[in-house]
């Protein structure tokens, strides 16, 4: 009776030796998509956090630029040379004839759309400047004070060019888009 369990477990050395194959494939297989997936997320919340920094900083010095007429060479680090030659806001001249002493720039992202592959990604970004303080240079026909800044909603295009993100699309989504009212806290509702 011994010698027959003996050749049951020995009859099939090769069912044996596929089942183990089986399973360190397998184990291959699972690691290898975890580490792609922790690779992807990786990736992508790099990708992110670059195009996040790129488009409030370079949409700030952009509007820094439109308010005060400073240079538009300190905005190449944010832009494309195209968008930066297309832009008209830059070279409009609205708030050339004032002194603008301080203003008060808000933003909102309302989304970023990039995959971990793409070199490129778009941000759905407002822009709102509710308080400008200025004076007009020349006692002129110009008004004394400068004009407001319309809220845009943009769509902002980024692309990865030489290892960096850099703006290369502005798109005008909506003018004076709706702001959302955040809810005023009732201070009376709170517990001692």
């Amino acid at each position: 009776m011994d010698n027959n369990t003996e050749s049951t477990h020995n009859a099939n050395p090769l069912g044996t030796t596929r089942r183990i194959i089986w399973y360190a494939l397998r184990t291959v297989l699972v690691i290898s998509v975890i580490l792609a997936l922790c690779y992807g997320v990786f990736t992508e919340a790099m990708y992110i956090s670059n195009m996040y920094i790129v488009a409030t900083e370079g949409m700030a010095l952009r509007a820094e630029a439109i308010l005060t007429s400073a240079s538009v060479s300190d905005l190449e680090q944010y832009f494309t040379e195209e968008q930066l030659d297309g832009d008209y806001m830059l070279y409009a001249g609205t708030y050339g004839d004032y002194t603008i002493e301080n203003y008060d720039y808000r933003f909102q992202i309302k989304g970023i759309r990039v995959l971990p592959w793409s070199k490129s990604g778009t941000i759905t970004y407002v822009e709102r400047i509710p308080t400008i303080t200025g004076s007009a240079d020349f006692e002129s026909e110009t008004p004394a004070y400068p004009p407001a800044w319309t809220p845009v909603c943009y769509a902002i295009r980024l692309n990865k060019v030489e290892g960096r993100w850099l703006i290369s699309g502005l798109t005008v989504l909506e003018e004076n888009p709706e702001e959302e009212v955040l809810p005023t806290p009732d201070y009376s509702q709170l517990e001692n």
